[in-house]
């Protein structure tokens, strides 16, 4: 007998399933006293899909309607709880027509799976009539006036036309199926506890998405700084092409497209001179030994984090109602996520060509507001001078004309303080913060190359306005 208990238990809500209408019977019987006579407050919804009715003289006792489609139910709930109330338009509308009432009987019709409750009304001194149609995968609950008129109705069949105000005629039963799941004390309870899980996966399902997002988010935190350190390794390298070149005995001033190392062929930047590429390597190499420093500080706060999550996650798990409600009162996951407004530090600038919008920051709180805050389309073209610090900047056009990339080129340039170089551009969307203020991080990108400043963009410059 126990196995069987346990294998109904364990295929509750596994699959759509009839209780047995002589073992429901015989449950309803033997709790009459608890069903008859009793006085109920308005019911609460547990879960979108069942109703709850407390009783009025009987502490930690309720009525409860499981409209749930696998195993739809009425029985007699036994265990003190707190719940707030799910609210929908249907139970707005019964406790206007019903609100507190009387439980006076209940009973299970002869050949089907429906149950009627007769309640008067206290609030209205009006009797009416609830018609718990149990059937699983379409139940439906229906409320009646003293005259047989449809009042109410939750969860109807939509094979099935109603109107309110007119007689409601009974389902006849077709084709009545006996169920195998016995009515037991122990299923009950298991029951109960479904419906508990349901009303915790439907009211804290965004909370919990949210903080386990936080989580997974410090582990692609962690990924990318580990990632950023793998490649700051490999850039360490570029030091030692750097001392090559400058041990090597060649005009420095002279310009190569590659020269070896270690027997290994290494690209060269044929526009500039050995000396420059050897200072960009000593940069990238400075730059590569910046990230590794910083790495085990940044991994602390990340892990910090983590961890703050994850005890808020089991302390929320471990909580009862109660706590959970001041949990989502305490922390800030329940509010509208912060938005960053421009200030007289952060507001970028921009100027105007010829109708398209170039944006721009001259120094990191800007480009970080630009890159990373600005309500920008994602499809925009970014654009940066290329192995340098400097502006970040934004061209309003998904599809910029060549001019607009060559101006906006140029425009990088000067707020570098350089006459010529190179300018990687990509989508916004491609850019994602670094793990310092105005640092970024870009993929997918190509390259434009500017070998003087026009006197026209300079002047642009000049005229360039703050964004409001």
């Amino acid at each position: 007998m126990h196995n069987i208990i346990e294998k109904e238990l364990s295929n509750l809500y596994n699959d759509f399933m009839r209780i047995s209408h002589d073992s429901y019977q015989k449950y309803l019987e033997t709790n009459t006293l608890d069903f008859s006579n009793k006085k109920v407050f308005s019911p609460l919804l547990i879960n979108n899909k069942t109703l709850f009715f407390p009783y009025m003289e009987e502490k930690g006792k309720a009525l409860i309607i499981d409209l749930n489609p696998s195993l739809p139910l009425v029985f007699i709930a036994n265990k003190e709880a707190f719940f707030s109330s799910f609210e929908n338009s249907f139970l707005q509308r019964f406790r206007k027509v019903i609100g507190k009432s009387e439980i006076k009987n209940i009973k299970l019709s002869d050949n089907d799976l429906v149950v009627e409750i007769d309640l008067f009304s206290l609030d209205n001194l009006e009797s009416f009539k609830l018609i718990c149609e149990l059937f699983p995968n379409h139940p439906n609950l229906f409320v009646l006036n003293s005259k047989n008129e449809l009042v109410e109705f939750y969860f109807k069949s939509a094979t099935r036309q109603f109107e309110i105000g007119k007689e409601f005629i009974l389902k006849q039963n077709g084709e009545f199926l006996d169920g195998e799941i016995i009515a037991r004390e122990q299923l009950i309870e298991e029951k109960f506890k479904k419906i508990l899980d349901i009303r915790e996966s439907e009211k804290y399902a965004g909370l919990l998405k949210i903080i386990n997002s936080k989580i997974k988010a410090t582990d692609k935190r962690l990924k990318a700084i580990a990632d950023d350190v793998k490649n700051a390794r490999k850039n360490l390298i570029f030091k030692e092409f750097a001392d090559a070149i400058l041990s090597s005995g060649l005009p420095l001033k002279s310009h190569q497209n590659s020269f070896i190392f270690n027997e290994e062929k290494i690209n060269l930047d044929d526009s500039k001179t050995l000396l420059e590429n050897a200072e960009n390597f000593y940069k990238k190499s400075k730059k590569a030994k910046e990230t590794i420093s910083r790495s085990e500080t940044n991994i602390q706060n990340a892990l910090d984090e983590k961890k703050q999550y994850e005890n808020l996650l089991e302390e929320f798990n471990s909580a009862n109602e109660k706590k959970k409600e001041e949990l989502v009162e305490l922390y800030t996951f329940s509010k509208k996520k912060k938005e960053f407004k421009p200030t007289s530090l952060n507001r970028p600038w921009k100027i105007n060509i010829n109708g398209t919008i170039i944006y721009f920051g001259r120094n990191a709180s800007q480009n970080d507001y630009l890159s990373f805050a600005m309500k920008l389309d994602r499809e925009f073209t970014w654009m940066h001078i290329k192995d340098k610090s400097g502006a970040h900047l934004v061209i309003a056009n998904k599809k910029p004309t060549e001019e607009e990339l060559l101006v906006a080129s140029e425009i990088a340039l000067l707020c570098s303080k350089a006459s010529c170089g190179e300018i990687s551009y990509t989508k916004k969307k491609n850019v994602r913060r670094g793990h310092v203020l105005g640092e970024a991080i870009i993929k997918n990108y190509s390259t434009i190359k500017v070998n003087s400043i026009r006197k026209e963009n300079r002047d642009l410059l000049e005229k360039a306005k703050r964004c409001d």
